[in-house]
């Protein structure tokens, strides 16, 4: 006599890299005992649910957002292995379910939300892409232009110089009270800069200022502030009443003036030097993007997981 079997909701809990997930899903039950029975297709599924609530809480880039990216730029599996500089292998696992490494997912992450930073990235690798992957990228690229990508909006009333300016003259002040403070460096500004806008991208969802971020063989740089202050090392001796109104005037923002003081007070005991070796990091935004403009995504997913490098 051949056994009946039931399908009923039931509710187990995984374990998927160390966290527990509770799941309710469809399984196979013994008709007559009421026992539990193995069932590949319904088991898989239930596993696949927790898998998603561990993707969600984690912010990984699922199978379908890597499959749907590819039809989006008219991307085989390989293309995107030879965009990504992977294994076509790699690419597949992806779509299967396997989880990217946190540099890897990181790097989809970026590329599905920011078409700036595809643009990037395709500029420091043009010379290894495949002919067909190149004409494929260059075509999306001119067809979306103005839009398809995540933007962020510039949300407080300063630019770049003025917060340099601000870190500037809080070092003039500093060096009043204390003969040993070491004068403030261009490469170390960019650095606090550079912290200060993860921050307050993460937190607020909005740009601390406009000017890009770009990485260089020094990590991550401010471009608008490296222009201004090309050729120079030391950049306090030399403030001007400019320098003072802009301190003045960030000091009325609560919100600006409370997030510079605290990245000085996280980071101002920090040589140049010692901020490189933080950003260079690998996983950093500036170890994954090479060389052309660091994408504020890029940034944000790092320091929203509280990783500021």
């Amino acid at each position: 006599m051949s056994k009946k079997y039931v399908i009923k909701n039931h509710t187990n809990t995984f374990l998927i890299r160390g966290k527990e997930y509770e799941v309710s899903a469809p399984a196979k039950f013994d008709q007559t005992t009421g026992e539990l029975v193995d069932d590949k297709e319904l088991d898989d599924a239930a596993l696949e649910i927790a898998n998603n609530k561990y993707r969600q809480e984690m912010n990984i880039v699922s199978p379908e957002e890597i499959k749907k990216y590819r039809a989006r730029t008219n991307l085989s599996q390989r293309d995107l292995a030879n965009l990504m500089g992977w294994s076509p292998t790699t690419v597949a696992l992806y779509e299967t379910g396997a989880f990217p490494s946190e540099a890897n997912n990181k790097l989809l992450r970026a590329l599905i939300n920011d078409d700036t930073f595809l643009s990037s990235l395709v500029a420091q690798t043009k010379n290894d892409l495949n002919k067909p992957v190149l004409k494929k990228v260059e075509s999306y690229l001119s067809d979306h232009q103005h839009h398809g990508y995540k933007s962020f909006v510039h949300n407080t009333n300063f630019n770049a110089l003025q917060l340099t300016n601000w870190f500037r003259v809080r070092n003039y002040f500093n060096s009043q009270t204390d003969p040993n403070t070491e004068e403030l460096s261009q490469m170390k500004v960019v650095k606090l800069l550079y912290f200060a806008y993860g921050r307050w991208l993460a937190r607020t969802d909005g740009q601390l200022f406009t000017s890009d971020i770009i990485a260089m063989p020094y990590g991550p740089v401010v471009e608008d502030v490296h222009q201004h202050f090309s050729g120079k090392r030391g950049i306090v001796h030399n403030l001007d009443k400019k320098a003072f109104n802009d301190f003045n005037l960030v000091e009325q923002d609560d919100n600006v003036a409370a997030l510079l003081r605290e990245v000085d007070d996280d980071f101002g005991d920090y040589s140049a030097s010692g901020l490189v070796k933080l950003t260079h990091q690998p996983g950093s935004p500036w170890s994954i993007t090479g060389s052309g403009v660091i994408s504020p995504l890029l940034i944000k997913e790092t320091f929203k997981r509280h990783q500021e490098m």
